[in-house]
């Protein structure tokens, strides 16, 4: 099996375009938690598909702790490089979800989600991973409500129904941001879903 994703690790971090997709899902996450009069501050996190640790970067000085989650070997080397090299003692590469994984305040999966074999199953298992109030937040592509399976990507239909079969409520999908990729604007989608109290 290949790790198609481990391929891109070593040159990830110096493009534009994942460096400026990441400050832009912290800046939509932290509007989020405002939305709640929440913040950062002292939260257990598990980033669900972390890649190279950039949106880590963007949580680690205000977090308690992140669980840094990614199957590819070589992504997951560039992150454990990361915390050795910048002495991240509470970043915890792992290459799968721990069993019983949380449980966590915070759970963020960018640019996850739309790639995943089983949709449905893998939101319920990261919401089973919140604790009481905790939130789940996602950024994916859009894929257009008429594009059949289409390569990538979801529907606002299949997000917002994946979090709420996963029991999370005041669950919202938007528009995350705006940025600018190799000359073409693209605007990710993010939903939110809350864990009951």
């Amino acid at each position: 099996m290949t790790d198609e994703w481990g391929e891109h690790a070593a040159d990830w971090d110096g493009d534009a375009g994942p460096r400026t997709y990441a400050a832009s899902a912290s800046a939509s996450l932290r509007a989020a938690l405002e939305q709640r009069a929440r913040t950062l501050d002292g939260m257990r996190v598990l980033d669900f598909g972390c890649g190279t640790g950039l949106l880590v970067e963007h949580l680690v000085d205000e977090v308690a702790a992140v669980d840094a989650v990614d199957p590819s070997t070589g992504m997951l080397a560039v992150v454990e490089a990361k915390v050795a090299d910048r002495r991240w003692r509470t970043v915890r590469p792992l290459a799968q979800l721990p069993d019983p994984a949380g449980p966590y305040d915070l759970v963020v999966c960018s640019s996850v989600l739309g790639f995943v074999d089983d949709l449905g199953g893998t939101v319920r298992r990261l919401a089973a991973a919140l604790a009481p109030g905790g939130l789940l937040v996602q950024w994916d592509w859009e894929r257009p409500d008429d594009d059949g399976d289409g390569d990538h990507g979801l529907t606002r239909a299949e997000v917002a129904d994946a979090l709420t079969a996963a029991g999370l409520v005041d669950v919202e999908v938007t528009d995350a941001f705006e940025i600018e990729i190799d000359g073409q604007a693209v605007r990710p989608l993010r939903g939110v879903g809350w864990a009951s109290r």
